[in-house]
């Protein structure tokens, strides 16, 4: 009887490791995913910021026509 408590407490504490890795495993796989969107998203706000904000001396292929370069 006893014998059989202490394998069932064993047995226990190894499915709580199971379920801690695997909710382990799955906030990783998470934050990977949300650090790769952000990357991205980011890299497309600052390409676009370039392209809106950036401004030269050009006499007939500017990005926008209005700007007075000179």
């Amino acid at each position: 009887m006893y014998a059989k408590r202490e394998l069932e407490r064993g047995q226990a504490l190894f499915e709580y490791i199971l379920i801690f890795a695997f909710i382990s495993l799955f906030g990783i796989m998470m934050l990977k995913f949300l650090s790769k969107a952000m990357d991205d998203t980011m890299r497309e706000v600052a390409w676009f910021l370039t392209q809106e904000l950036s401004v030269g001396v050009c006499k007939d292929t500017c990005f926008k026509q209005g700007y007075g370069n000179k």
